[in-house]
């Protein structure tokens, strides 16, 4: 992801705000070269005490890692140990060169409260030493620093936000409702948060960008590595006024472990989560699970019944592990504060009844006794006919019939009285 070829670039804040590259700095960038993503061992040494608001002991644990401390816990040891001799410095300057800067706990637009609330019931911060890192909850460790490019504060970003996720295989009706309702969220100040993948992530980018919102993209590669490359010019579009996040070391390429690590920062950088469009089997899928797991909400679009890139939407709502979803104020109605969106109301203005769902009761049982348009005479819209049929009395048939002649609704042939095609 940088302007020399291989990404974007050039498009990282230039506004005094990034702090020097200090040893504490330099500790984090170290870090996250020698440590894959994020784990449970590494964030108890950081923060030994439980205390994720205090200052993180990353220094120290920098220096345990690069002189292959005995004390270090087995798994870190041998997970980190190929690696101890990585020069922060190159990451540095490579970073300096192509727009990129390193967001730590240490910045301001560190999204605290966003990660807080994420990993506030995870075991991350619990037990000890070498604790194995088993099942989804167990390897849910909480980010530690995050490379960046982009004008926009991360924190500030993601402070109103909703992940929009789906299948790379979009289908037309996909697309267009995912790039509606991302255009119609992003317009109402949410900032949408996707993968950068081709298919829905893609619609859900280019539907903010189109409406000028804030977009953030999570890529599972280091700066400097685009996946997908026919993305490239996406990417350069989101970093120029939104953000490109990753938890991965420059020039670092893509794995399939690095897909599902990543929707873990999706999902938690986010107050929900988006379903539109999963199959039985999918990554989109993957996010959802890692949003139920952090008590978010997962809204869920359904999709034709027949169509297999649905399967995943359908079953989550067929197990009510998701709230369905058609529209943004739908999205909005579950993440915006209580009584700011009038659902309701709206689809009453969009969807006003119709002359016939205006009939009175009365009104109603005329007008089904009038003749059908078209069909020879069989008795039916007579006069007698009508109030044969609805019980009303001769007087009342008259005074409605000509009520809904008024209204354009029925119409006379005859001796009948005809519904016009309404």
């Amino acid at each position: 992801m940088t302007g020399t070829g291989r990404g974007v670039g050039g498009t990282g804040r230039d506004d005094g705000q990034q702090t020097a590259w200090d040893t504490r700095r330099t500790a984090w960038a170290y870090l996250r070269r020698v440590v894959e993503a994020s784990r449970g061992d590494v964030v108890r040494l950081l923060w030994p005490d439980g205390d994720v608001t205090a200052p993180a002991d990353v220094e120290r644990v920098a220096g345990m890692i690069r002189a292959a401390d005995p004390t270090l816990p087995a798994r870190l040891a041998a997970a980190t140990g190929p690696r101890t001799g990585a020069d922060p410095a190159t990451d540095r300057e490579w970073a300096e060169r192509h727009g990129w800067r390193l967001i730590t706990p240490d910045d301001p637009e560190w999204p605290t409260t966003r990660l807080a609330e994420a990993f506030r019931d995870f075991p991350d911060l619990a037990g000890g030493g070498d604790v194995a890192d088993d099942g989804v909850r167990g390897r849910a460790a909480r980010p530690f620093a995050l490379w960046a490019t982009g004008p926009a504060d991360l924190g500030r970003a993601v402070e109103r936000s909703v992940a929009m996720v789906g299948t790379r295989s979009a289908t037309s009706y996909g697309t267009r409702i995912t790039r509606t309702m991302a255009g119609d969220l992003a317009a109402a100040g949410h900032t949408v948060v996707s993968g950068g993948a081709v298919g829905i992530d893609t619609a859900a980018h280019r539907g903010a960008l189109a409406v000028q919102g804030t977009t953030v993209a999570v890529a599972a590669s280091g700066p400097g590595e685009i996946y997908p490359r026919a993305n490239a010019d996406l990417f350069g579009r989101i970093a120029g006024s939104g953000l490109v996040v990753t938890e991965y070391p420059p020039l670092l390429r893509p794995a399939r472990h690095r897909f599902l690590t990543r929707n873990r920062l999706v999902a938690a950088l986010t107050r929900g989560t988006v379903l539109l469009a999963a199959g039985y089997r999918s990554g989109a899928v993957n996010t959802a699970n890692w949003a139920d797991a952090m008590l978010r909400p997962v809204m869920v679009l359904p999709g034709p019944v027949d169509s297999p890139d649905y399967v995943g939407c359908h079953k989550r709502l067929r197990d009510q592990a998701g709230i369905l979803v058609t529209r943004a104020d739908d999205v909005r109605e579950i993440l915006d504060p209580v009584g700011a969106v009038d659902t309701d109301g709206q689809l009453r203005m969009e969807f006003a009844a119709t002359p016939v769902q205006q009939l009175t009761q009365d009104q109603l049982a005329v007008f089904d006794a009038c003749a059908l348009a078209g069909r020879r005479a069989d008795g039916t819209g007579t006069p007698d006919r009508i109030v044969a049929e609805t019980g009303l009395a001769l007087r009342a048939v008259v005074r409605i019939i000509a009520e809904l002649e008024k209204a354009g609704l029925a119409r006379r042939e005859g001796s009948r009285w005809i519904k016009t095609d309404r």
